[in-house]
């Protein structure tokens, strides 16, 4: 497997990991300079730096690496770790952070008009939608547009959980309901959740939460966007673009459009 291959597709995905490779080998270390391991923030791993106790101890190291954001050059004797091998070894722990993930649900107007500011700010934008056309009109180099059921957003559940940004605009309120219901279920910690809609349907849509239990995550945003008075679609796009950054750098005082009551209900 090309490691480095992958860990651009990680990377791409939004995900998290950590690349370790061997600098120095001595002895009768089974690992040889060169290797290379990638620890994705799941726990996946592709390739290797020798099996054994050693590179159980290495996986371990590397998600705690991957928590904290950092690298490190880490250092072992093998006699330590009881591998009759002997030797010493040392490799490279290289942090490599994820693209920031945004998946967003629907690609009508809003989403068009939204998907190219929030690529702007630097984000990885995966669009979801049920309609064929849509992935043509989206349709741009590093984006990635999926054509699936809003009965079963499955397929961008690992995005979601590693990204943590998300916004629901559908062409329907069934499906915006559908799909927060998923994204509730999945019981990820959001750092932004936004769902379009008026303030009437914001209610009804929380209360249908709460009848079946759903927890509401304290980043809801609903109605989403900063009050900006604009009401066409790059207008409501500039409001939620600008709450985004708002949020991201906890500017809590800014004019979030959302219900006073959704921060309670967290």
């Amino acid at each position: 497997m090309d490691i480095l291959k992958k860990a651009t597709e990680l990377q791409t995905a939004g995900i998290n990991s950590c690349l370790v490779t061997v600098t120095e080998a001595g002895g009768g270390t089974p690992a040889r300079v060169g290797f290379k391991m990638l620890v994705s923030e799941a726990g996946e791993l592709f390739g290797t730096v020798g099996g054994g106790a050693l590179e159980n101890r290495v996986i371990e190291e590397a998600k705690e690496l991957i928590s904290r954001g950092r690298s490190r050059m880490l250092q072992f004797d093998l006699a330590d770790l009881n591998m009759t091998c002997g030797g010493r070894i040392s490799l490279f722990c290289e942090y490599l952070a994820g693209s920031r993930g945004f998946v967003l649900f629907g690609g009508g107007h809003v989403g068009r008009a939204l998907t190219p500011m929030l690529e702007a700010l630097d984000f990885s934008v995966t669009v979801f939608d049920n309609r064929e056309e849509v992935a043509g009109l989206l349709r741009a180099e590093n984006r990635t547009v999926i054509i699936g059921d809003y009965n079963d957003i499955s397929e961008v559940a690992d995005r979601v959980r590693s990204g943590r940004f998300c916004f629901i605009a559908t062409h329907g309120h069934e499906h915006d309901y559908r799909v927060l219901k998923q994204l509730l279920e999945l019981g990820v910690e959001y750092r932004y959740l936004g769902l379009i809609g008026s303030k009437n349907k914001v209610r009804t849509t929380l209360e249908q939460a709460r009848e079946e239990g759903l927890k509401i995550p304290e980043r809801l945003y609903a109605p989403v966007g900063l009050d900006l008075g604009g009401d066409t679609a790059a207008e409501i796009a500039v409001a939620i673009a600008a709450e985004v950054v708002a949020v991201q750098y906890g500017r809590p005082g800014a004019a979030h459009m959302r219900l006073p009551e959704v921060s309670t209900l967290a």
